[in-house]
């Protein structure tokens, strides 16, 4: 009996945990590689031939072509920078 009762609090925290990481904005869109490069070398200035080091690097961490700009940025401090 307390089993059942266990399960039922789990499934509930998980999908509160659920609801809280979904994002709130529904017009987050993903962009592309590119796009997000040329935005990153407008704050700080990269050489060329880093770009494909680092798509390089995001493809083995799983990245696709298009994801949303945070996780790109997370993959750049991966990369160590």
């Amino acid at each position: 009996m307390k089993d059942a009762r266990l399960k039922s609090k789990i499934k509930e925290m998980e999908s509160a945990k659920r609801e809280l990481e979904k994002p709130t904005n529904s017009t987050v869109e993903k962009l592309s590689f590119d796009h997000w490069w040329v935005s990153l070398n407008k704050r700080s200035t990269l050489r060329p031939h880093m770009k494909e080091i680092i798509w390089a690097d995001f493809k083995a961490r799983g990245l696709d072509k298009e994801e949303l700009a945070d996780k790109y940025d997370e993959g750049l401090k991966l990369f160590g920078l």
